[in-house]
């Protein structure tokens, strides 16, 4: 099988070692440092999300502690997902098809992209062998071992972020209509095995003040409303997963697959999937990385196609994949130098060079540091490796520090924060007004200006009055209707 597609073969591997170069190119990036950090601290869950991504990075870090061996986890995610790609296309196809089908993934951009999605890379993994499972289970005589496996890799997904929750509607639906009364016992026992997974969830958030429910439900959604711009940004998103030439070529043979049984799966998945997205896009920017769950099914479509086709579709994905590297390479490459009159020029520097704002920390004998936000935080606490955590910010972003940092216990000390940008009127304000004196320094460090603000003696109350009152009625006021048993933010701030 491997002979007549040297050439699809070739450009998969040429793509591994783009991807490869790319890895070791790339920085550590504010997501990645800011998982990292939850790995530090072991939990049942996280502010922002689901602890999936957490867990394993925690468990990678007894071999390793380096982003580069964390990455593997994506390398090898990707190349997991084709194989399940391949095997649920098996069911079905021919081996060439579903082996062809695989490939064309693998030639895809996304595949080269995926090692910026840290907190995808479980979901798209455990859903992807949920979805294999559960169809085996309906496929095979062994049922009941293959629904445990089933509800075991969904209930991994559910953990990893609740887009996976549209997935298992998707799959309720489609093993319902194409299996009927077969599907039920397959479905009762991957329901219970992920009601397991739901109520670890549930039992987080019940005692943790429903964070991940407030922040995936409200306050991502608080100030959202209607703009065209976002509806159109996720049509072309949509076009650009499944590209202009694989939608040509589905909707040309649309008669000749619209009725197997692998169209029925991914289009039952899809439409739901990708009907819930637009609809959220009225009011909200969807990110690529929000849909990267659903891409194996737009590359199982392909598996109905003609060989002609589907090689064809390898060989543009290939050619588009191959200029997606040359830029980003291009750009990894290209002398921190010429980047210096960009605004965003600090940035550059704490993501290329982290090692010098480290330096200048030392330099100044800083004990406790703070940043303003949670990317700084995070990537500061990974390459200086001390703690630095999130302090005077207000956003819904990083509020794991409001669990990891008593605000009570810097009563009377002395710390300082460092910000990428200049500090305004009002920051100086809050600084002076929060401080018994604020001292401000610039520091220059690689040609970049950094702002670092000395409080001595900090004032508790008059940062809760102004600060920590308005996280309260943001993020940590829940409903009346909705019961809980511990929350750590009123109960530390507010008994």
């Amino acid at each position: 099988m491997i002979h007549p597609y040297y050439k699809e073969i070739r450009a998969v591997g040429i793509i591994f070692l783009l991807k490869l170069l790319i890895v070791f190119l790339l920085p550590l990036t504010g997501d990645e440092a800011y998982f990292i950090t939850w790995a530090h601290y072991p939990m049942a869950g996280y502010y922002d999300h689901p602890p999936m991504v957490g867990w394993l990075i925690y468990l990678m870090s007894f071999i390793s502690h380096h982003y580069l061996f964390y990455r593997l986890f994506a390398l090898a995610a990707v190349v997991m997902v084709a194989y399940v790609i391949f095997r649920i296309a098996l069911l079905h196809v021919t081996k060439e098809h579903a082996f062809l089908a695989a490939l064309a993934f693998l030639a895809s951009p996304v595949d080269l992209l995926v090692v910026m999605m840290t907190n995808d890379i479980p979901l798209l993994l455990f859903g992807s062998l949920g979805t294999l499972f559960l169809l085996y289970s309906l496929e095979r005589d062994t049922w009941l071992r293959y629904s445990l496996l089933s509800g075991l890799f969904l209930g991994l997904a559910l953990l990893s972020k609740y887009f996976a929750v549209f997935l298992m509607i998707g799959l309720l639906l489609f093993a319902l209509i194409t299996y009927r009364g077969r599907a039920l016992k397959s479905i009762a026992v991957t329901t219970g095995v992920i009601l397991l997974f739901v109520a670890q969830n549930l039992y987080f958030n019940y005692h943790n003040c429903w964070t991940n429910i407030v922040f995936n439900f409200v306050s991502r959604t608080s100030q959202s409303h209607f703009q065209l711009t976002g509806v159109l940004s996720y049509l072309l998103i949509l076009l650009y997963l499944i590209t202009p030439w694989g939608l040509y070529y589905l909707i040309k043979a649309r008669s000749e697959i619209m009725y197997s049984t692998v169209a029925r799966l991914c289009g039952t998945i899809l439409v739901i999937a990708l009907g819930l997205f637009f609809i959220v896009s009225l009011k909200k920017s969807i990110g690529l990385h929000w849909l990267l769950l659903f891409v194996p099914y737009f590359f199982l479509l392909f598996s109905l196609l003609s060989h002609e086709n589907l090689r064809k579709i390898i060989r543009f994905n290939a050619r588009f994949t191959y200029v997606h590297a040359a830029v980003l390479i291009a750009v990894l490459m290209t002398p921190v130098s010429l980047f210096h009159e960009h605004k965003k020029y600090a940035d550059v520097i704490l993501f290329t060079q982290p090692e010098a704002i480290c330096h200048a920390i030392d330099e100044h004998n800083i004990t406790r540091l703070f940043a303003y936000g949670y990317t700084t935080a995070a990537l500061l606490s990974y390459h200086c490796n001390r703690e630095v955590h999130m302090l005077y910010n207000t956003s819904k972003y990083g509020r794991l520090d409001d669990k990891l940092v008593d605000v009570k216990a810097l009563e009377g000390q002395t710390f300082s924060l460092l910000d990428k940008r200049a500090f305004n009127t009002r920051d100086i304000a809050l600084f002076t007004s929060t401080c018994q004196e604020a001292v401000f320094e610039t520091l220059t460090i690689r040609s970049a200006a950094y702002y670092l603000v000395t409080c001595n003696g900090f004032k508790y109350d008059a940062y809760k009055q102004k600060i920590l009152d308005t996280l309260k009625q943001k993020y940590y006021t829940l409903p009346d209707w909705l019961p809980y048993d511990t929350c750590y933010f009123l109960q530390r701030y507010y008994p």
